[in-house]
């Protein structure tokens, strides 16, 4: 058992690192010379316009045909227009709330729910503020420098709180010590979680897309994997909301998941034996390529707010693999039209 856990933690561990959200790659133009076939993502807003979104952030863990919960986090967070001129506009990203999943089934998830609580009761009224262009498009933040030294602030303070609690030494007895990842955080990245969501919102606005569906097909080439891509860009001409679908399949070769996978434990500090057993575990366990899919979905007002977003990746080697899913919707809008 201690053998098969060790490639399969190492798998587990590439799979949270590359959920580090990237942003999507999409094929955008924004100077398009065939108007009528294609459509515009822009910014309508007004000074006041206010949006209040639920974010749900979740993980699945998938082995055959059982898929569990693994962890999940609610947070409420509220958009407002402070300001609009010609240029642009300056906004406001409030937190809320912050709830965890009560559903999850798993060590992990408990301590991520622990560790939400605690945040929460410091970081509700957190506000980034920041800029956008004429279009939506995102420029600059104006305070990020001041909410990281917040950010490590509060982390400390939520971390040393949790040490206390039993749940601790439950994770101890299965070999899992919070205390040594929770040394090697990396702020940035930390920071970057806060706004992760907000980018999504306003990911795809200043561009333009064809309207319709396609689909293509990409060989491997030095610098890209084999894909299969997939996407819609649709238009209600009676409510004049819209919606933009990416969907792309990436196939990763078995040999540079082996790769990725050594150079991930190599870095991982304490964990020796894990590395030194590595590669045979790996040759007897893992015979398949990866597969990466990643999925964003994302529907909009006339004005250009987000009604809903979808942002997903899902990596699978042979039946096993995880799901990490963003979910973003609606609820409450008061605009000024």
């Amino acid at each position: 058992m201690k053998k098969i856990l060790i490639v399969w933690m190492g798998i587990c561990a590439f799979f949270f690192y590359s959920f580090i959200p990237a942003q999507t790659e999409f094929s955008t133009t924004k100077e398009v010379e065939d108007i009528d076939s294609t459509l515009a993502v822009i910014a309508y807003f007004n000074k006041h316009d206010t949006l209040v979104y639920w974010i749900s952030e979740a993980e699945w863990s998938v082995n055959g045909e059982d898929t569990v919960r693994t962890s999940g986090v609610w947070t409420k967070v509220m958009v407002t227009v402070t300001d609009s001129t010609k240029k642009g506009y300056a906004m406001e990203y409030r937190f809320l709330a912050f709830e965890g999943d009560s559903t999850v089934s798993s060590e992990i998830g408990d301590f991520q729910n622990q560790l939400v609580r605690k945040l929460s009761e410091k970081l509700v009224g957190t506000t980034i503020r920041f800029r956008t262009d004429e279009c939506g498009q995102i420029l600059r933040y104006d305070n990020l420098k001041g909410i990281k030294k917040q950010a490590k602030a509060l982390f400390k303070e939520a971390c040393d709180e949790l040490m206390q609690l039993p749940l601790m030494d439950s994770l101890r007895m299965i070999g899992l010590d919070m205390t040594s990842y929770l040394k090697y955080v990396d702020m940035d990245e930390l920071v970057k979680g806060y706004v992760e969501e907000l980018e999504l919102l306003f990911q795809c606005h200043g561009y333009s897309y064809e309207l319709g569906q396609t689909q293509t097909s990409e060989e491997a080439t030095e610098d890209q994997y084999a894909s299969d891509s997939y996407t819609s860009v649709e238009y209600d001409a009676e409510t004049g909301d819209y919606e933009l679908v990416f969907d792309v399949n990436n196939n990763i070769p078995r040999e540079e998941v082996k790769d990725l996978l050594r150079a991930l434990m190599q870095g991982v500090k304490g964990n020796d034996e894990l590395t030194s057993n590595f590669e045979q575990e790996f040759d007897k366990q893992v015979k398949d390529e990866a597969v990466l899919n990643t999925y964003f979905r994302i529907k909009y007002f006339p004005e250009g707010w987000p009604s809903e977003v979808v942002s997903q990746t899902n990596w699978m080697i042979g039946n096993r693999g995880k799901l990490k899913q963003t979910y973003i919707r609606w609820d409450y809008i008061s605009t000024c039209n």
